[in-house]
């Protein structure tokens, strides 16, 4: 008689090595993961701070590119590590969204430390990513170069500029992003609030290295990983 559990269990842990193997790779060369998952803000939050990595693992620089206004940073990365000389956030309020949308919906608090901020304030998607990509110069000057994986950039959500701009546009703002996010061999991940198969994911997911879908299920945080050039899909994994 078959041993399905056994089998289960040995297919889940495979899944999981081929998946660590090929992480390892992407954190060789650079890599932009596009993670997908609607009505669960709580998962994404808990996606991003495994993805903005520890420092026990390796120096980290945070780069947040915010276009979001009330995404506060401290939900996304530990306090314990928010050091800023390694956290810059450049936060997008394009001029045509209210004020009262453009307006952080949490104070900071009084704990939370000083952090480089840069804000665009006027409808300029070339120079949202113009100023993303000097604060990525900034962390290479003020390391003399970076290591792989030691930049972590967090695009909160990608939602509201899909709905302000025209696909193409969108596609050639994230193709110079993702582009440069590799060049210094660094890690992105671009969250976008909908289901996988939807005509946003199908048009942006060839920028990306892999597609992460999430979901809750009894009460636990699941993920299911789509590699691009391996073409690795696993199961639902736990976090």
């Amino acid at each position: 008689m078959r041993d399905e559990g056994r089998d289960s269990a040995r297919s889940a842990y495979e899944e999981t090595t081929a998946l660590v193997q090929e992480l390892d790779e992407l954190k060789q060369r650079g890599s932009n993961l596009l993670v997908v998952g609607s009505r669960m803000p709580g998962a994404h939050r808990a996606a991003c701070r495994q993805f903005l990595g520890e420092e026990s693992t390796g120096p980290r620089r945070r780069l947040f590119a915010l276009a979001n206004p009330c995404t506060p940073v401290t939900e996304r990365t530990p306090e314990t590590e928010l050091e800023p000389d390694s956290l810059r956030v450049v936060r997008y309020a394009a001029a045509n969204r209210s004020t009262a949308a453009a307006r952080p919906a949490v104070e900071p608090s009084v704990n939370e430390p000083s952090v480089d901020e840069t804000t665009i304030e006027h409808d300029d998607l070339g120079e949202f990513g113009r100023a993303v990509s000097r604060s990525i110069a900034e962390f290479e000057a003020a390391s003399s170069g970076l290591s792989p994986a030691e930049l972590r950039l967090c695009f909160d959500s990608l939602t509201p500029l899909l709905s302000e701009y025209e696909p193409e546009t969108m596609f050639r703002f994230l193709h110079l992003l993702t582009h440069r996010v590799r060049s210094v061999d660094g890690m992105g991940h671009y969250h976008l609030t909908t289901d996988r198969n939807t005509r946003s994911v199908a048009l942006l997911e060839p920028l990306f290295d892999a597609v992460i879908e999430l979901c809750l299920h009894d009460g636990s945080l699941h993920q299911r990983w789509c590699l691009r050039d391996s073409g690795l899909t696993t199961g639902w994994l736990q976090f």
